[in-house]
């Protein structure tokens, strides 16, 4: 794992092999005290199975041209047809990778598809080349895994790919799990096949196939156990015990706002004061005097002068204050009951508009100009959209949007069938009362129990490669020189 937030989404995966008499060993590439202190700590808490330790990356002789070569790709991806409106994905890869390389994949783009394709082919025969890096070897063989899993590995120029080059040169099963729905769309590319490819849903399994290469038998879908506790959970507070918990009118109706990340919605607090402003102008009158919950992103906190526009308007608030990753029983208490007792929820582009619909609520968003290229831009937003057969109406104006919360006001169950219907097939693919956790755990079982052949290099292509190497070793060194220094995590985690 790239760091112990990532626990958020595998705790009940991580849980589940423990309590089936597993032993699990996981390995941080950097620190995340805030987790570490949280959902780390109780984990290793309540199952001794489950050890961890930081295993950092150290440069060596091929690492920078290794970088060179995943970081052209990931950009060049960006070039092809079906991302020409993603404009912010192409400009966060574009960060990854020297002016002069670019510069030359954005030629080769203009002339011809084709050429695109062509580099990805020359990507994997250099990847295939290029040696594992020694000191991810040495660990995986010191853990002497009967499978190795990675999350996320598809960061722009990776360097986990190492340890599914690692997993395959000492002939251990791998598998990577998707860390979520939009990965294999606004990321970079699995440059490396494991032996599996765990996601959501089949349209991530399409994904996989499509931009990555994967082939389709090793691909399977286990559905999300990260939302495996929204589907039994109930309130933990009475309607009026909520509202008087986060300074709103227990009469009236409460419209639930999720934020997004900072790099969906850079200037979402603006907006958000237009979208105040339009429903404090409602012509229906329990649109009008609706409770406002707007719930910050975790990872973007709302600012007291971000705040400022709208302190004094009446019946808003911002809860919890300054964000909340649901991760233990309280902050997850917390977010559930706000789902549950709202009666619509709103968002820009945000996971958390999944989770609303799997507590049944009715979602919406609105077409904004100023986020256009991280809504309409992004592939996997589409997959959300009702005339996509997804669970989110998306309306062409605030004054529209107004209207839409109106209906939702008016009750009813019209829309609930095909609400229920896209969170199973989406979250929950093997049924809705088949809990995602439990089918992972199974797969990775029978991952570990594969014994399937497992190609390894014959003599004679083990001597063509090391005369590649020693053909790329110039490349090696001058890639050292240009690669642009390697950026923090974080940046390239948002989504």
């Amino acid at each position: 794992m790239r760091h112990a937030g990532a626990l958020r989404n595998f705790a009940s995966t991580l849980r589940e092999l423990a309590r089936r008499g597993h032993q699990v060993h996981l390995a941080f590439a950097m620190r995340d005290e805030e987790s570490e202190r949280g959902v780390l700590q109780a984990l290793v808490a309540d199952c001794p199975s489950i050890t961890h330790e930081r295993v950092k990356m150290q440069p060596h002789r091929w690492s920078a041209l290794a970088r060179t070569v995943r970081s052209a790709a990931d950009y060049a991806r960006y070039r092809q047809p079906e991302f020409a409106a993603a404009r912010p994905l192409r400009k966060r890869a574009s960060r990854h990778v020297s002016p002069w390389l670019q510069q030359r994949i954005d030629r080769r783009a203009v002339a011809s598809p084709d050429g695109i394709a062509s580099l990805m082919r020359l990507r994997a025969r250099l990847e295939q080349t290029l040696p594992v890096d020694p000191r991810i070897r040495r660990f995986v063989a010191g853990v002497n895994p009967d499978v190795v899993l990675v999350t996320p590995l598809i960061d722009l120029a990776s360097d986990q790919v190492e340890y599914v080059k690692a997993a395959r040169a000492l002939g251990i099963p791998s598998g990577l799990c998707v860390h979520s729905w939009d990965n294999l769309t606004n990321k970079g590319l699995i440059h490396v096949a494991p032996d599996r490819v765990f996601v959501w849903n089949a349209v991530q399994q399409r994904e996989a196939v499509t931009f990555h290469g994967i082939e389709p038998a090793h691909v399977v879908a286990t559905g999300a156990p990260v939302f495996d506790s929204w589907f039994a959970r109930k309130p933990s507070t009475t309607r009026a015990e909520f509202c008087a918990k986060v300074g709103l009118p227990a009469e009236r109706p409460i419209v639930l706002y999720l934020c997004s990340s900072r790099f969906i919605a850079a200037t979402e607090a603006d907006f958000i004061v237009k979208w105040i402003t339009a429903i404090r102008s409602a012509h229906d009158a329990r649109v009008r005097d609706a409770g406002l919950l707007i719930r910050p992103h975790p990872n973007t906190i709302l600012n007291p002068p971000q705040q400022a526009a709208w302190r004094d308007v009446a019946g808003v608030t911002v809860w919890p204050p300054q964000g909340g990753n649901p991760v233990d029983a309280g902050s997850k208490a917390d977010f559930f009951d706000s789902m549950y007792h709202a009666s619509a929820a709103v968002g820009i582009n945000t996971t958390a508009q999944i989770e609303a619909g799997i507590v049944g609520r009715p979602v919406y968003s609105i077409r904004a100009r100023e986020f256009e290229a991280t809504q309409e831009g992004s592939l996997h937003f589409h997959y959300l959209l009702k005339e996509c057969g997804g669970l989110v109406r998306l309306d062409d104006s605030l004054d529209a949007h107004v209207r839409s919360l109106a209906a939702a006001l008016d009750g009813g169950d019209a829309g609930a069938t095909h609400l229920r219907r896209f969170v199973e097939g989406f979250v929950r693919p093997r049924g809705w009362n088949t809990p995602a956790t439990e089918v992972l755990a199974d797969e990775i079982e029978a991952l570990a129990r594969a014994t399937e052949p497992r190609q390894r290099p014959t003599a004679a292509e083990r001597l063509r490669a090391r005369l590649v190497r020693l053909a790329l070793y110039p490349a090696a060194i001058a890639a050292a020189r240009i690669t642009p220094a390697r950026r923090g995590s974080r940046e390239s985690a948002e989504r």
